[in-house]
């Protein structure tokens, strides 16, 4: 009785083919897609630089793990190098079990 009928999409503009005895949406039908333009070269460069960069990042991370790991051993040797020092006689505590 009713033929169906085409409404825009208010959200996406696409084309909405509805069928009124049904109540539903036959088809749908993206919006016109405008033409593409971007530089091949500006996309090689902006990849070229985030590779550039993601380098950049990992050898920072690497020089810190390594800073790292240097402060560590240093306050260890320190620490060490303390606990002998006062590790003389009458240092420790005497314990009954000791006697």
């Amino acid at each position: 009785m009713w033929d169906p009928f085409e409404v825009t999409c208010p959200c996406c503009q696409g084309i909405l083919t509805i069928d009124p005895e049904r109540k539903a949406v036959l088809s749908h039908r993206g919006p016109a897609s405008k033409a593409a333009t971007f530089d091949l070269s500006g996309e090689v460069a902006k990849l070229k630089q985030s590779g550039e960069q993601r380098e950049q990042q990992f050898a920072d991370a690497l020089a810190g793990h390594r800073r790292h790991q240097e402060t560590l051993s240093r306050r260890f040797d320190d620490l060490f190098r303390k606990a002998k020092e006062e590790d003389g006689p009458g240092a420790r505590p005497v314990r009954d079990i000791d006697l």
